[in-house]
């Protein structure tokens, strides 16, 4: 009886008990979510990149925005920033 409790204990807190085991399929659920989190941004990514080799206004509202150009005939007012 008490060698059927060691092994029976083994096998729930063991190091391949079911214990590690919950532990492993936690493991495996956050691995599934970041994964699903950065197939979503590399499909964002490559959108963006379809979208810049295609589409001008793509490129040219990246220029206007980060760039902070403008476009041809057109003039820039910049206010001054609060400190």
């Amino acid at each position: 009886m008490g060698l059927f409790l060691l092994l029976a204990a083994y096998q729930v807190w063991g190091a391949n008990g079911l214990i590690a085991l919950r532990r492993r399929w936690q493991e495996e659920r956050e691995l599934q979510d970041r994964n699903e989190t950065l197939r979503r941004q590399n499909e964002a990514l490559l959108k963006r990149i379809h979208d810049l080799k295609t589409d001008p206004k793509a490129i040219e509202k990246i220029a206007r925005e980060e760039l902070m150009l403008a476009g041809q005939g057109e003039k820039v007012v910049l206010a001054p920033q609060k400190k």
